[in-house]
C-alpha cells in the first residue's frame, strides 16, 4: 500500500447520520463560543457568527414563506457578499439543494442553468432581473425572483431601482426585494436532513460541452472543510481568509465559506472582479493570513505597476501563507513570489467533483512545481488506459477518491459513468508521481486547456475566428507564454494573404465575442493544417511547434 493510501486508510469521518450542514456551520460556530467574532469582512463592515446564524433562519423562513420544498432547487447568482451566504446557507438548511452560478457570465447563458436545474426561486442582482423575466415564459418551473441590491452593478455600483418598475412587480414569476421579506422573517428551524441527502449543486466550466450539474451531499462540506481546511492547513479563529476565486466556483468556495466557518476564522469579501491593486487594498486593510488566487493572479501582481511599492510598505507583512490552484503553477513564478514576500505558496489540485483541494504541498512540505501530494482523507493513482497502476516518473490518467465527490450530474448519466469508476473518479487530467510520493502535472487528457484557471474549449474558439472572412480553417492549441503561464495560440490558414493587420483583426473580432482568457495569445499563419486520413487535425503536431 502506498502512503497516501495508508493516509486514506487512516481517515475516519465523524459526520453523523442525520446532518444539516448548514445548521452544523452556523450552530457549531455559536457551541464554539465564536458568536461575537467576526466572521465576515464586507465593504469596512464586520458580520458575526451570530449575525450569519441569523440571517441564515431568517431566509429559511422567507423560503418556507414561499412554499419552497425539500429538495428543490434555489439558483443563486450573486457576487461575492453577505447575501451569497444568506442565501446559500439559508437554502441548506431549509432542506432545499443551493445552486451556485456565476452573475457576471454573458446574458444568454442564464437560460440553460434556470432550465437544466429547475430551480424553483433565482436569487440575482438588480442587473439580472430583466433578463431573467424575459427568460421565465420558457421557464415553467420558476415561481419567485428574489433581488438583493448590494452591489447595484456588476462594477460595484448603487441599486438605481430600475428593475422595480410597474410591468415588473406583480408578474410571474413573483418578482421580491429580498430586504423586504428578511425584514418581516421568522427564522425557520432547521430541516431534518440525512448526510447522504443532496444539499447543494456546482457546475462545471463545461469545458467538454455544455456545464454539468454536481450533486453534493450534506457531508461533503464536513470531510473538506476537516480534511483540507482543519488536519492539513491547520486553520484556526484567528487566520483571515482572503480568495481572488469566487465563491461561485468550488474552490473560492471552500476558500471563503466552508473552511473558514469551519475553523472559526473570518473571510475577507470583495464583490467586485479581483485587481491586483483590490486585492492588496483588502490584504492591508484586513491584515489578512492565507490568501487564495490561480498562478495567472499571482504574475499579475507581481507584473503590477504598484508591487514593489507594496512590498516596500509592507502591504502583505500579515500573510502567512498563499495558495494556488485552478491551473499547474510554474516553478519559477512560485520561487519569485516566495522571494518577493516570503511568504510561501502552496500549489494544488481540486475539482468542481471532489469540492476542494485533493493532493497539495503543505506549508512544511513544498516542492515548487510539483502538485504536492494527497491530502489526508484522499488516495490518489496514475493509471494507464486500462485502469492499471504505472510505474513511477511515468505518465498517465489521474484517478482520485475522497469522501467529498459527488454522486454524478444531474441529467448526464453517460458522463457520470466516464466520470466515476466505483469510488475513484477519473479527473481527465495527465500526471506522473515520483519516487517520493509527489505528483507532477503533464497535461490534459484531452485538447482542453487553462487559462487564469478557466478552461478553454478549442472548438468554441475556433468557431468565432471562423467566423471572419479572412480565415479558412484554424485549430487553437494549448502553449505557455515567456512567464511560463497557459495561453492558447492559434494556427489560421487565411483566405488571402497573411500579414500583421489580419492578426489584429482575428484578435480583435475575438475579443468582441469572448471572455479575455479565451482570446489567444497569439496568431500563427499557416498553409495547412497537418490531419489524419480521416480528416481530423493533428493537434499533437501544432503543439509539437510550440515547444
Amino acid at each position: 500500500m502506498n502512503s497516501s493510501a495508508d493516509e486514506f486508510a487512516q481517515y475516519q469521518s465523524s459526520y453523523p447520520q442525520e446532518l444539516n450542514i448548514a445548521q452544523r456551520l452556523a450552530d457549531g460556530a455559536m457551541a464554539n463560543g465564536w458568536g461575537k467574532r467576526t466572521a465576515l469582512h464586507y465593504r469596512g463592515a464586520q458580520v458575526s457568527f451570530a449575525e450569519v446564524r441569523e440571517d441564515t433562519g431568517r431566509f429559511a423562513g422567507v423560503l418556507s414563506e414561499l412554499k419552497v420544498a425539500a429538495e428543490q432547487r434555489v439558483l443563486i447568482a450573486l457576487p461575492d457578499t453577505p447575501a451569497f451566504l444568506t442565501s446559500f446557507l439559508g437554502a441548506i438548511w431549509h432542506g432545499s439543494v443551493a445552486v451556485p452560478i456565476n452573475p457576471y457570465l454573458p446574458l444568454d447563458r442564464y437560460e440553460f442553468f434556470l432550465r437544466d436545474s429547475r430551480a424553483v426561486v433565482a436569487i440575482v442582482p438588480p442587473w439580472l432581473v430583466c433578463t431573467v423575466i424575459e427568460l421565465s415564459a420558457r421557464l415553467p418551473a420558476l415561481q419567485h425572483i428574489v433581488v438583493f441590491c448590494d452591489p447595484g452593478t456588476p462594477t460595484g455600483g448603487t441599486d438605481d431601482g430600475d428593475w422595480k418598475t410597474p410591468n415588473l412587480i406583480g408578474s410571474s414569476p413573483r418578482l421580491h426585494d429580498a430586504a423586504d421579506l428578511l425584514e418581516g422573517a421568522i427564522a425557520a428551524p432547521p430541516a431534518s436532513t440525512n448526510c447522504d441527502e443532496p444539499a447543494f449543486w456546482l457546475y462545471t466550466s463545461g469545458s467538454t460541452g455544455l456545464p454539468k450539474g454536481a450533486i453534493h451531499l450534506h457531508h461533503d462540506i464536513w470531510v473538506a472543510a476537516d480534511c483540507w481546511g482543519q488536519r492539513t492547513m491547520g486553520m484556526g479563529p484567528d487566520h483571515v481568509h482572503l480568495s481572488a476565486s469566487k465563491l461561485y466556483f468550488a474552490y473560492g468556495l471552500g476558500n471563503s465559506l466552508h473552511c473558514p466557518m469551519w475553523s472559526g476564522g473570518s473571510a475577507v469579501l470583495v464583490e467586485k472582479r479581483p485587481t491586483p491593486s483590490n486585492m492588496t487594498e483588502a490584504i492591508a486593510a484586513n491584515k489578512v493570513t492565507h490568501f487564495y488566487a490561480v498562478p495567472s493572479f499571482y504574475n499579475a501582481m507581481m507584473a503590477d505597476d504598484g508591487f514593489s511599492a507594496a512590498i516596500a510598505a509592507g502591504l502583505y507583512s500579515s500573510l502567512e501563507v498563499c495558495v494556488s490552484a485552478g491551473e499547474a503553477l510554474p516553478a519559477p513564478l512560485c520561487d519569485r513570489w516566495m522571494k518577493a514576500t516570503g511568504v510561501p505558496v502552496l500549489d494544488g489540485i481540486g475539482s468542481t467533483e471532489l469540492l476542494h483541494i485533493f493532493i497539495a504541498n503543505r506549508p512544511n512540505d513544498i516542492r515548487p512545481g510539483s502538485s504536492g501530494r494527497p491530502i489526508l482523507g484522499y488516495d490518489a493513482r496514475v493509471v494507464d488506459e486500462d485502469g492499471n497502476d504505472v510505474s513511477p516518473e511515468v505518465v498517465g490518467d489521474l484517478w482520485v477518491r475522497g469522501d467529498s465527490a459527488c454522486i454524478g450530474y444531474w441529467n448526464r448519466h453517460e458522463a457520470t459513468k466516464q466520470a466515476l469508476r466505483g469510488k475513484w473518479f477519473v479527473t481527465g487530467d495527465k500526471y506522473r508521481v515520483d519516487s517520493e510520493g509527489y505528483y507532477w502535472y503533464a497535461g490534459r487528457a484531452d485538447d482542453m486547456f487553462k487559462v487564469h484557471g478557466q478552461w478553454v474549449s478549442p472548438s468554441q474558439v475556433e468557431s468565432v475566428l471562423l467566423e471572419h472572412e479572412g480565415v479558412r480553417e484554424v485549430a487553437v492549441v494549448a502553449a505557455t507564454d515567456d512567464r511560463g503561464l497557459s495561453c492558447g495560440v492559434a494556427f489560421v490558414v487565411p483566405v488571402g494573404s497573411a500579414n500583421k493587420a489580419l492578426a489584429a483583426a482575428l484578435s480583435e473580432h475575438a475579443a468582441g465575442s469572448l471572455s479575455s482568457y479565451l482570446v489567444p495569445e497569439t496568431i500563427k499563419f499557416v498553409d495547412e493544417l497537418p490531419k489524419t486520413s480521416t480528416g481530423k487535425i493533428q493537434r499533437y503536431l501544432l503543439r509539437n511547434q510550440m515547444e
